[in-house]
């Protein structure tokens, strides 16, 4: 491969986030369009007309699509697995002591997280509404953290798909240096653009999200975008890993939050298990 069939992840990929944000958040609306087979561009049914669907349709798929979603398993396609509970660890940067873990993630977009920080628990809700907890409001930290676990999942990808949100594939094999290396041997990425819109908070808001999906794997591994918090940038960058089997389903036992290149937290899954969607009430109280 030549330099000139090189792509670069950086700098290149955070100019096109400036630039594009603007130009999506004026006209994200006029996005949609007909599939085209080779992927460039996937739009579906307006945002606003179109209810959470309760499984993907890969009919409404394009078929570069379809392949990231066969490399996931078909616990989103069907019933029966549609819940993922997991057990794990919370790091953050600024505390030495971790937080036990529990949660259940519900396709899509639904999640209970239960943490644990010494004779503390705290129960976390997330149903598509703003994130809410029994005890009182959640601070910013917390709102960061539902965000990241449930928006930058590829599961949260595929429910965009079915929301009709705005999305354009942007290329593949970006690679992560700056394209200097003619000996490179890092990852090669499927990247798309997404026109979220982020429900965690009162304030919901309008995001451009960036989707690496790993070229070779075609898992979903980094999810980046910009936000402004007092007034400043900050660029955020989620990694996922340690994709592993679980009852034929790919798994992420790892997830990261970075913000301007710095660690924020990880969280580290130690159990995980599948389970049919249920009428249980856990995601309300």
């Amino acid at each position: 491969m030549t330099k000139k069939n090189y792509r670069i992840l950086r700098p290149a990929l955070l100019i096109t986030v400036t630039v594009l944000t603007v130009l999506t958040y004026a006209a994200s609306a006029k996005l949609r369009g007909s599939k085209t087979a080779d992927a460039k561009t996937q739009n579906l049914a307006n945002p606003s007309s179109v209810k959470r669907a309760a499984y993907v349709r890969r009919s409404s798929l394009s078929p570069k699509l379809v392949w990231h979603l066969d490399a996931l398993g078909d616990r989103l396609e069907k019933p029966g697995r549609e819940r993922l509970s997991i057990t794990g660890t919370l790091a953050r940067a600024k505390d030495s002591q971790t937080e036990a873990v529990v949660s259940v993630f519900e396709f899509p977009d639904r999640l209970r997280l239960t943490i644990q920080k010494g004779a503390q628990t705290r129960v976390i809700l997330f149903d598509g509404e703003p994130a809410r907890s029994a005890a009182n409001s959640l601070d910013t930290a917390e709102q960061d953290l539902i965000e990241t676990l449930v928006y930058g999942t590829a599961e949260h990808f595929f429910a965009t798909q079915m929301q009709g949100m705005a999305t354009r594939f942007l290329g593949s094999r970006f690679r992560i240096d700056d394209g200097s290396s003619a000996d490179y041997s890092g990852p090669y990425y499927e990247v798309y653009k997404v026109a979220d819109r982020v429900k965690t908070s009162l304030d919901e808001r309008e995001q451009l999200k960036l989707y690496y999906f790993h070229s070779e794997t075609l898992l979903l591994e980094r999810v980046s975008y910009e936000i402004n918090r007092n007034g400043s940038i900050v660029n955020v960058e989620e990694r996922i890993g340690g994709w592993t089997k679980e009852q034929d389903q790919q798994v992420a036992r790892r997830i990261e939050r970075f913000e301007n290149g710095e660690l924020i937290f990880v969280l580290t899954v130690h159990t995980s298990g599948l389970s049919s969607r249920a009428d249980d009430g856990i995601f309300a109280n």
